[in-house]
C-alpha cells in the first residue's frame, strides 16, 4: 500500500474496559498493534487493525464519548456477515441496501454502544 492508498484519518472510540473491547474487536477479525499506558495503572489507548483500517481504542475519559460512528469499507459484506455470525457476534442489523440500491451495509454495536458500520459498494460510477 503506497502513502496515496494509506489511510489517512484514525477514528477513535471510547471504551469502558479495554480487555472487553479488545475482545470484542478481535471476534470481528480486528488485532491489536500495540498498547500505551503513560504509567502502569493508568487507562489503555491501544490500535486495532482490520484488514489495513486502523481504529484507536481509548479508555481515557477525555479522548471521546462513547456512542460513537465508524463506517468501514469492506468488499463483500454478506460474506463479512456469515463470518459474524458464525463466531457469534451479536449483528445489530444484517445486510440490506437501506442506503441505496449500489451500497450494502450491516451494523454492529460494540459492548459501548459505538456503532460499527460494515459497506460494499456495489455498483462505482
Amino acid at each position: 500500500m503506497g502513502l496515496r492508498d494509506a489511510q489517512r484519518v484514525v477514528p477513535a472510540l471510547r471504551v469502558a474496559s479495554y480487555a472487553a473491547s479488545k475482545a470484542f474487536y478481535e471476534s470481528l477479525g480486528f488485532r491489536e498493534e500495540w498498547t500505551h499506558h503513560v504509567e502502569p495503572g493508568l487507562p489503555t489507548f491501544a490500535s486495532m487493525m482490520l484488514d489495513g483500517m486502523e481504529i484507536f481504542l481509548s479508555e481515557h475519559s477525555g479522548d471521546c464519548q462513547p456512542g460513537g460512528l465508524v463506517h468501514f469499507y469492506v468488499p463483500d459484506v454478506d460474506a463479512l456477515y456469515d463470518d459474524f455470525l458464525a463466531y457469534g457476534v451479536n449483528v445489530e442489523q444484517a445486510p440490506n441496501n437501506d442506503l441505496g440500491a449500489d451500497l450494502r451495509v450491516m451494523s454492529v454495536l460494540d459492548p459501548d454502544n459505538n456503532r460499527l458500520k460494515f459497506l460494499t459498494q456495489t455498483h462505482w460510477e
